[in-house]
Protein backbone atom coordinates (compact mmCIF):
# COMPACT_ATOMS: atom_id res chain seq x y z
CA UNK A 1 0.00 0.00 0.00
CA UNK A 2 1.42 3.35 -1.04
CA UNK A 3 1.66 6.02 1.68
CA UNK A 4 0.64 9.51 0.57
CA UNK A 5 2.10 12.76 1.79
CA UNK A 6 -0.82 15.00 2.81
CA UNK A 7 1.43 18.08 2.64
CA UNK A 8 2.52 17.50 -0.98
CA UNK A 9 -0.99 18.41 -2.09
CA UNK A 10 -2.55 20.81 0.42
CA UNK A 11 -5.99 20.46 -1.17
CA UNK A 12 -6.48 16.76 -0.42
CA UNK A 13 -6.46 16.98 3.39
CA UNK A 14 -8.45 20.21 3.57
CA UNK A 15 -11.12 19.64 0.95
CA UNK A 16 -13.73 18.30 3.37
CA UNK A 17 -13.34 20.88 6.11
CA UNK A 18 -15.74 23.70 6.96
CA UNK A 19 -14.38 27.24 6.98
CA UNK A 20 -16.41 29.78 8.67
CA UNK A 21 -19.80 31.23 9.18
CA UNK A 22 -20.96 34.67 9.95
CA UNK A 23 -23.88 35.30 12.25
CA UNK A 24 -24.72 38.63 13.84
CA UNK A 25 -27.05 40.75 15.95
CA UNK A 26 -30.64 39.93 16.68
CA UNK A 27 -32.48 43.23 17.35
CA UNK A 28 -33.74 43.84 13.82
CA UNK A 29 -32.75 40.48 12.44
CA UNK A 30 -32.39 41.12 8.71
CA UNK A 31 -30.73 38.06 7.20
CA UNK A 32 -28.46 37.88 4.18
CA UNK A 33 -26.83 34.87 2.63
CA UNK A 34 -23.59 35.47 0.76
CA UNK A 35 -20.81 33.32 -0.66
CA UNK A 36 -17.18 33.45 0.43
CA UNK A 37 -14.31 32.89 -1.93
CA UNK A 38 -11.45 31.05 -0.31
CA UNK A 39 -8.32 29.28 -1.41
CA UNK A 40 -7.47 25.98 0.18
CA UNK A 41 -6.24 25.13 2.76
CA UNK A 42 -8.75 27.63 4.10
CA UNK A 43 -11.56 25.52 5.50
CA UNK A 44 -14.86 25.51 3.68
CA UNK A 45 -18.04 27.28 4.64
CA UNK A 46 -19.81 26.13 7.79
CA UNK A 47 -23.44 27.04 7.19
CA UNK A 48 -24.79 24.48 4.72
CA UNK A 49 -23.80 25.74 1.27
CA UNK A 50 -23.55 29.42 2.14
CA UNK A 51 -22.43 31.99 4.66
CA UNK A 52 -25.16 33.56 6.74
CA UNK A 53 -24.99 37.15 7.88
CA UNK A 54 -27.53 38.65 10.21
CA UNK A 55 -27.06 42.30 11.07
CA UNK A 56 -28.55 45.21 13.01
CA UNK A 57 -28.93 48.50 11.15
CA UNK A 58 -29.53 52.08 12.28
CA UNK A 59 -33.21 52.01 11.34
CA UNK A 60 -35.00 50.64 14.38
CA UNK A 61 -38.43 50.46 12.78
CA UNK A 62 -37.58 48.98 9.37
CA UNK A 63 -35.97 45.67 8.60
CA UNK A 64 -34.20 45.31 5.29
CA UNK A 65 -31.91 42.69 3.83
CA UNK A 66 -28.26 43.28 4.62
CA UNK A 67 -25.54 42.66 2.05
CA UNK A 68 -22.09 41.68 3.24
CA UNK A 69 -19.40 40.48 0.84
CA UNK A 70 -16.90 38.10 2.39
CA UNK A 71 -13.52 36.73 1.38
CA UNK A 72 -11.23 34.35 3.26
CA UNK A 73 -7.53 33.93 2.47
CA UNK A 74 -4.74 31.72 3.77
CA UNK A 75 -1.08 32.74 3.65
CA UNK A 76 2.14 30.98 4.62
CA UNK A 77 4.15 33.07 7.10
CA UNK A 78 7.81 33.25 5.95
CA UNK A 79 10.91 35.34 6.53
CA UNK A 80 12.67 37.10 3.63
CA UNK A 81 16.44 37.56 3.12
CA UNK A 82 16.39 40.70 5.30
CA UNK A 83 14.76 38.87 8.20
CA UNK A 84 11.40 40.57 7.62
CA UNK A 85 8.19 38.59 7.97
CA UNK A 86 6.25 38.11 4.71
CA UNK A 87 2.91 36.49 3.92
CA UNK A 88 2.92 34.22 0.86
CA UNK A 89 -0.59 33.37 -0.41
CA UNK A 90 -1.33 29.65 -0.38
CA UNK A 91 -2.16 28.18 -3.78
CA UNK A 92 -2.19 24.79 -5.53
CA UNK A 93 1.63 24.79 -5.75
CA UNK A 94 2.23 25.55 -2.06
CA UNK A 95 3.88 22.69 -0.21
CA UNK A 96 2.98 22.65 3.45
CA UNK A 97 5.03 20.87 6.09
CA UNK A 98 4.52 20.17 9.76
CA UNK A 99 5.47 23.27 11.72
CA UNK A 100 4.58 25.78 8.97
CA UNK A 101 2.64 28.80 10.25
CA UNK A 102 -0.44 29.94 8.31
CA UNK A 103 -2.36 33.20 8.67
CA UNK A 104 -6.08 33.07 7.92
CA UNK A 105 -7.70 36.44 7.13
CA UNK A 106 -11.41 37.12 6.75
CA UNK A 107 -12.53 40.30 4.94
CA UNK A 108 -16.15 41.40 5.40
CA UNK A 109 -17.46 44.41 3.42
CA UNK A 110 -20.81 46.06 4.12
CA UNK A 111 -22.39 46.60 0.66
CA UNK A 112 -25.76 47.46 2.18
CA UNK A 113 -27.34 50.93 2.00
CA UNK A 114 -27.21 51.21 5.82
CA UNK A 115 -24.60 50.99 8.53
CA UNK A 116 -24.44 47.59 10.27
CA UNK A 117 -24.56 48.06 14.04
CA UNK A 118 -23.29 44.64 15.04
CA UNK A 119 -21.88 41.70 13.14
CA UNK A 120 -20.59 38.48 14.70
CA UNK A 121 -17.99 36.63 12.64
CA UNK A 122 -16.99 33.03 13.36
CA UNK A 123 -14.08 31.25 11.69
CA UNK A 124 -13.46 27.56 12.28
CA UNK A 125 -9.99 26.12 12.83
CA UNK A 126 -9.11 23.17 10.56
CA UNK A 127 -8.23 19.85 12.20
CA UNK A 128 -4.85 19.91 10.41
CA UNK A 129 -3.65 23.01 12.27
CA UNK A 130 -3.30 24.26 15.86
CA UNK A 131 -4.29 27.79 16.86
CA UNK A 132 -1.49 30.16 17.89
CA UNK A 133 -1.91 33.15 20.23
CA UNK A 134 -1.96 35.65 17.33
CA UNK A 135 -5.67 36.55 16.98
CA UNK A 136 -6.90 39.96 15.74
CA UNK A 137 -8.92 41.98 16.69
CA UNK A 138 -8.42 41.64 20.43
CA UNK A 139 -10.95 40.16 22.84
CA UNK A 140 -12.22 37.26 20.71
CA UNK A 141 -14.36 34.37 21.84
CA UNK A 142 -13.14 30.78 21.50
CA UNK A 143 -14.76 27.37 21.30
CA UNK A 144 -13.59 23.80 21.75
CA UNK A 145 -16.65 22.34 20.00
CA UNK A 146 -17.58 25.04 17.45
CA UNK A 147 -20.94 25.66 19.17
CA UNK A 148 -20.45 27.11 22.67
CA UNK A 149 -18.26 30.24 22.85
CA UNK A 150 -16.63 32.08 25.76
CA UNK A 151 -14.15 34.95 26.03
CA UNK A 152 -10.57 33.82 25.38
CA UNK A 153 -8.54 32.40 26.96
CA UNK A 154 -10.87 29.51 27.66
CA UNK A 155 -10.56 28.05 31.15
CA UNK A 156 -11.42 24.63 32.56
CA UNK A 157 -11.23 22.94 35.94
CA UNK A 158 -8.69 20.09 36.21
CA UNK A 159 -8.28 18.33 39.57
CA UNK A 160 -10.29 21.13 41.15
CA UNK A 161 -7.90 23.81 39.77
CA UNK A 162 -8.79 26.36 37.11
CA UNK A 163 -6.44 26.13 34.09
CA UNK A 164 -6.27 27.61 30.58
CA UNK A 165 -7.44 25.26 27.82
CA UNK A 166 -4.52 24.44 25.51
CA UNK A 167 -4.80 26.17 22.12
CA UNK A 168 -4.59 22.81 20.31
CA UNK A 169 -8.13 22.08 21.55
CA UNK A 170 -9.74 25.21 20.00
CA UNK A 171 -12.09 24.54 17.06
CA UNK A 172 -13.33 28.08 16.27
CA UNK A 173 -12.79 31.78 16.99
CA UNK A 174 -15.53 34.44 17.06
CA UNK A 175 -15.51 38.26 17.07
CA UNK A 176 -18.26 40.83 17.68
CA UNK A 177 -17.76 43.69 15.19
CA UNK A 178 -19.51 46.99 15.89
CA UNK A 179 -20.49 49.85 13.59
CA UNK A 180 -19.59 48.66 10.08
CA UNK A 181 -20.31 51.62 7.76
CA UNK A 182 -21.38 51.51 4.13
CA UNK A 183 -18.58 50.02 1.99
CA UNK A 184 -16.40 49.60 5.10
CA UNK A 185 -14.36 46.42 5.27
CA UNK A 186 -13.50 44.76 8.55
CA UNK A 187 -10.67 42.24 8.82
CA UNK A 188 -10.34 39.38 11.29
CA UNK A 189 -7.40 37.01 11.40
CA UNK A 190 -5.71 34.25 13.30
CA UNK A 191 -2.52 32.23 12.93
CA UNK A 192 -2.20 28.50 13.18
CA UNK A 193 0.63 25.96 12.98
CA UNK A 194 0.41 22.92 10.69
CA UNK A 195 0.42 19.72 12.78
Amino acid sequence: MKKTNQFASPFSAWSGHRLFHVVAGTLIGAMVVTQASAMLPTPEQAVDSSVAVQANTNKSSNSSAQAVNSKITASLVSVDANGQEVLVPVNANTRLQSGNVLEYQGYFTNTNADRVRKMTVTMSIPDQVELLRTVTPDFPYGSVDGNAFARMPLRTRVNNQLQDVELKHYKAVRWDLEGVGLNDTVVVKYRAKVK
